[in-house]
């Protein structure tokens, strides 16, 4: 579940505001203008407990703070059943009902809070029904209350076949009746208990470190408990041996103990001492240390500097990308960039962006490194007058917007021109230079990396602000211009289509431009079966053998369900970017699976 759209009122130095969302989402700005306040309102709107909504939150103590959310879900209708169907009884009628609280294939939640409270007065769904009170809510309404209605307005119910008619049937002809009759939008009291489908949510925040992390340190307990559990419904559980064990131990000292109380009392006949063990109750917090190289001994990461505890975000956001790669979570970050190192900063948006892809992405940033690798789309600015304020994107204002992000940010292109480049490469990451580079060399056709007369420039990806700025930069160069894309085609082909569009305009567009879609869907798809099979060797895994991999298949998600099936995390094998593969592929093993077009297309780009 996603959120579209967020509505605030009352709330920090929001007066009244509305900002739409995407999947991964940059809040820019001054320092105080509000950027920080989108991301606290919508953790305080899914975890009240964790991210409290105080005193201090509120603009004007005489009103309400009121969050409203509009959320979109692929499931949507189905989830909304399966809540509802404690309130409807049959469910005939059910999704006729369901579609009242639909909005644009959206669900519109309002959460309000007055001061003072520290909870949430009200939490309530926007429906659509009859403004007429008499009419509203049909399919809650006793079979008494309907045949009323029947009665009251002299409402015919045709019978077809034996029986009685349905409650449904019913509703229908009432429906029919008022087909002209006036419909409103107004709010209801959640008693579907719609707010346990709404997603879970993670903040954190620019002074993060696991002293602050609670909700770290509570979750790490929380695994281990689970695994506890786990482990004790096991048949052969290890930790059922240990209380055999200690129930042994402490009977061997009950048998020893009844020797000696037989002398005070000679009926004695057993003593058994029984102890109770509650495995989760065992773990109480959980610290993290770190020894490096030069390090005598463990170093609590509480000792370290705050760039370690960015370093130790960066792979843990690595690690939720892997774990929670289809899990219902929101996360906020603030200022992501804070105490991270260039490189650092690049493989923190790798994990973002890997993450949004099941998951929604907030950050607050003043990083041209972070912004730039953001959708146009998914950029908020702040501004800050009499209250916050917020602009992005719409089609009437995306020139000046673009230009808006790059003077607060002041975004440049990634690179400057060097007089000697007689062609500029644009290829959509620094990985795949390496991939195109890596098949230059093993079939001979020359060193695409380091030849002066060619730059290859990784510009961004897809559709980011990086992509926008270099691309138009370089365009009036009067250099050679080269585009090389994947196709997607894993998301399908009208993904394909667009990709194929998108050379199509660079080469119209610009003056001695060239450009090449690849046939299969990315770099993965190019990994020859052998290849793969000798990398797996070299880490000990044998015994598998494999086709090549289809123009659409996925191929990262195929090595992580591999990776799965066969018990092998923690082997060092990565389910994209495996240079190793591409390293091991010979000459001949390359032709096999490149396209003898893309081959020709490498050949006369190195051709100076």
């Amino acid at each position: 579940m996603q959120i579209q759209s967020i509505k605030i009122k009352n709330y920090r130095g929001i007066k009244e505001a509305e900002v739409k969302f995407g999947s991964f989402n940059s809040i820019i700005g001054k320092n105080d203008t509000g950027k920080t306040s989108i991301l606290a309102a919508i953790a305080s709107f899914f975890d009240m407990k964790n991210y409290p909504i105080t005193v201090n939150d509120f603009n004007d103590s005489k009103l309400p703070i009121e969050i409203e959310l509009e959320l979109y879900e692929d499931a949507l209708r189905e989830k909304l059943m399966e809540c509802f169907k404690s309130k409807v009884k049959k469910d005939a009628g059910l999704e006729d009902y369901v579609e009242s609280f639909i909005h644009s294939n959206n669900l519109k939640y309002r959460k309000t809070i007055n001061y003072g409270q520290n909870k949430f007065d009200e939490e309530s769904i926007l429906c659509t029904d009859f403004e007429r009170e008499d009419l509203r809510s049909l399919y809650l309404k006793s079979d008494d209350g309907i045949n009323q209605i029947l009665e009251a307005y002299n409402i015919s119910v045709p019978v077809k076949g034996k029986g009685r008619n349905s409650k449904f049937e019913k509703i229908g002809e009432i429906k029919k009746k008022f087909i002209n009759e006036k419909l409103i939008n107004f709010w209801v009291n959640d008693e579907y208990k719609i707010r346990g489908m709404l997603p879970g949510v993670e903040f954190f925040k620019a002074d993060y470190g696991l002293e602050a992390d609670t909700k770290f340190k509570s979750q790490s307990v929380t695994e281990i408990v689970s695994y506890f559990e786990k482990e004790l419904n096991q048949e052969a559980s290890k930790l059922k041996a240990i209380e055999s064990e200690i129930f042994d131990e402490m009977q061997n000292e009950a048998l020893a103990i009844k020797d000696f109380m037989k002398d005070y009392a000679a009926n004695l006949e057993a003593i058994e001492i029984k102890p109770s063990l509650s495995w989760k109750d065992i773990v109480k917090s959980v610290d993290v240390s770190f020894k490096f190289d030069n390090d005598e001994k463990m170093i609590p990461m509480t000792h370290k500097g705050a760039g370690y505890r960015r370093i130790f975000m960066v792979a843990r956001f690595r690690y939720l990308a892997e774990k929670y790669h289809k899990n219902n979570i929101i996360y906020l970050i603030e200022e992501p960039e804070t105490f991270l190192h260039p490189a650092a900063q690049y493989d923190l948006i790798e994990a973002f962006k890997e993450l949004s892809e099941s998951n929604q992405i907030f950050i607050t940033t003043h990083s041209p490194v972070f912004t730039g690798s953001t959708s146009l789309d998914s950029v908020i600015l702040c501004t800050k007058t009499s209250q916050s304020n917020y602009e992005y994107k719409n089609e009437l204002n995306e020139e000046t917007f673009l230009q808006k992000v790059i003077g607060e940010l002041g975004i440049k292109p990634s690179y400057n021109l060097m007089d000697e480049h007689e062609k500029i490469v644009f290829v959509e990451s620094h990985n795949d230079a390496k991939f195109y580079d890596c098949i230059c060399k093993t079939l001979g056709l020359g060193n695409l990396l380091k030849n002066p007369k060619i730059l290859v420039l990784p510009f961004g990806g897809g559709e980011d602000i990086d992509s926008f700025l270099n691309i138009d930069y370089f365009s009036n160069s009067n250099r050679k211009l080269v585009l090389i894309i994947d196709c997607d085609l894993q998301n399908g082909e009208d993904k394909k289509i667009k990709q194929t569009a998108r050379v199509e305009s660079f080469i119209s567009r610009k003056d001695r431009a060239t450009g090449y879609v690849l046939k299969k869907s990315c770099i993965e798809n190019y990994y020859h079966p052998k290849a793969f099979e000798r990398f797996l060797s070299t880490l000990g895994v044998t015994g598998h053998t494999f086709n090549f991999f289809d123009e659409n298949t996925n191929v990262k998600q195929f090595i992580k369900t591999f990776i799965e099936s066969n018990d092998l995390k923690g082997l060092p094998l990565k389910h994209k970017n495996n240079f190793e593969i591409f390293q091991m592929t010979t000459a001949e093993e390359w032709h096999e699976v490149l396209e003898q077009e893309l081959v020709q297309f490498l050949k006369e780009i190195l051709e100076i």
